[in-house]
């Protein structure tokens, strides 16, 4: 995890301990240990312990056999611990990645604690079926890094099949993430978080089989939804400020525009700032799978009276028209992540585009949305890199034409339930709130409203406040996914899962040309 950002200002290097297995390790366990030894402004001390017993079966031992983060390594070395810690003195932070029976001798040579990578139950990531209650029930997989098995120094929450060896390959890829931030909080002179971590208690095996049952149906139920049905996404507007959304029932006061097309659907939806009528949006086709913009005019009722293309004319799908005013002009920054670029465009007064600079190069930025904090301008977006919802990703910079910078920490959150980009931040009360999307069970299932504690070039919290979740007895039961500031009023997307024909035999015809011989 390079840094490409103000790492120059980080205090002095951060000292830790990687606590490995002696004799035999995974290889996850040493994959992070070696991700450790290259973060900037961390030193880190591998020392090889006796990690506790834990007793196995055969299904996991056939699991380790085929999954390759899983399989175990011969270590000759065998450090001997007492005198490496009499030799470096204390350290930082200890990280327990072996297991350990009893971490608390080793607190004693930590600063701050001794650090352990756990599930929601409380299992050692290093043990049998880690992570595996989470998982197989659906909701997702959660890993904190615990600190003295008290309080959780960083969390992440990321989607995952409810296949459970599928699904450990993102846990050991994660667990990265969380060791990198934690130190790097640390280095640049952050103490940990002090969130109390509380693991849930252990279910009966027959509630789990329950939970595994349910979750491999909610699974079942998206890939069917995606292989038979089609999303129909249609545009909204609330007559009422951004901020009214932390008032909750704010599903219950939109006006949908318009009705359903058998050709195509709109969303992502965002005013032009100073006008009352004109909006940009998404506009998908179904035939080809190809998302365009669009420039809608509204009537007097708020129907639609005329759309015309709009946006840059690039091959690709295009959505996400993120517009904004800055110095009393318009700007817009589309979803071209298909191209891997973000890319800055003014909107003149008869509407034209012209492209202004390229933000971000060889990424993959969804749902990009810009705003401005403490004198600097801020990027948030999603890297698809990363996963398609589960990660929020920040650049700065102190002139929006740029240099953009990339945030200490990337991504500077995982979480699939209040992540990517829904929409515009705007600030109250002295706040400043960032809509996300959440995606517990599927893209674009409801919009969350984050607090952000703490946003600096280096440190980056944020706590979810307040939900806004489709009507299930509206139009749009089933998602909503973009809430955008238009002056007093606010605009809104939502979702119906529709059976589409036209979609369906495009769908149906890429199924089969996948399904062919290479060369046939």
């Amino acid at each position: 995890m390079p840094c490409t950002s103000d790492c120059d200002h980080a205090a002095a290097p951060v000292r830790a301990a990687v606590l490995l297995p002696a004799g035999r390790s995974r290889v996850w366990q040493e994959r992070a240990a070696l991700a450790l030894a290259g973060l900037p402004g961390v030193a880190c001390d591998v020392v090889r312990v006796r990690a506790a017993r834990r007793e196995d079966d055969a299904q996991w031992r056939r699991w380790a056999g085929s999954h390759p983060e899983l399989q175990e390594l011969r270590v000759d070395d065998e450090n001997d611990a007492a005198a490496l810690a009499d030799a470096a003195g204390a350290w930082d932070a200890v990280i327990d990645l072996a297991g350990i029976a009893d971490p608390g001798p080793w607190r004693a040579r930590s600063r701050f604690g001794v650090w352990q990578p756990l599930d929601a139950q409380g299992l050692h990531l290093a043990a049998p079926y880690a992570v595996h209650a989470s998982i197989v029930s659906g909701g997702g997989g959660e890993l904190a890094l615990v600190r003295d098995g008290a309080t959780a120094v960083e969390t992440m929450r990321y989607y995952a099949d409810p296949h459970y060896p599928r699904a450990l390959g993102r846990a050991y890829l994660g667990l990265l993430y969380l060791l990198a931030a934690g130190l790097l909080e640390l280095a640049h002179g952050g103490e940990p978080a002090a969130d109390a971590f509380a693991p849930q208690a252990p279910r009966p095996r027959w509630r789990r089989a329950v939970a595994g049952l349910r979750g491999r149906w909610r699974s079942q139920l998206r890939r069917w939804r995606s292989q038979w049905l089609s999303e129909s996404w249609m545009i909204g507007v609330v007559d009422a400020p951004i901020e009214r959304m932390l008032e909750g029932r704010f599903a219950e006061r939109i006006r949908w525009l318009g009705g359903r097309d058998a050709q195509q659907y709109r969303a992502d939806p965002f005013g032009l700032p100073g006008e009352d009528r004109l909006l940009y949006c998404e506009t998908y086709d179904y035939r080809d799978g190809v998302g365009r913009l669009e420039l809608l005019r509204l009537d007097a009722d708020d129907t639609v009276a005329q759309a015309r293309p709009a946006g840059p004319q690039r091959p690709g799908h295009v959505s996400y028209p993120y517009v904004f005013e800055h110095a009393g002009r318009a700007y817009a920054i589309p979803e071209t992540a298909q191209r891997r670029c973000c890319e800055l465009y003014e909107i003149d007064a008869h509407g034209q585009w012209r492209f202004v600079a390229t933000l971000l190069e060889d990424v993959a930025a969804a749902d990009a949305s810009l705003f401005v904090w403490e004198g600097r301008f801020w990027l948030a977006y999603t890297d698809l890199s990363w996963g398609a919802f589960d990660n929020l990703c920040l650049s700065y910079a102190d002139d929006l034409h740029g240099p953009w910078r990339r945030h200490a920490r990337h991504p500077v959150k995982l979480d699939h339930r209040s992540s990517r980009p829904a929409g515009t931040p705007f600030v109250h009360d002295g706040a400043l709130y960032r809509p996300a999307q959440d995606c517990t069970g599927g893209y674009g299932q409801a919009v969350a409203l984050n607090r952000v504690r703490l946003c600096t070039p280096q440190r980056y919290r944020e706590d979810v406040v307040a939900h806004c979740r489709p009507d299930p007895r509206g139009r749009n039961p089933h998602g909503l996914h973009t809430v955008s500031a238009w002056g007093g009023r606010t605009l809104v997307d939502g979702k119906r899962y529709v059976f589409n024909l036209r979609e369906l035999g495009r769908k149906l015809r890429r199924r089969y040309e996948a399904a062919q011989p290479v060369g046939v």
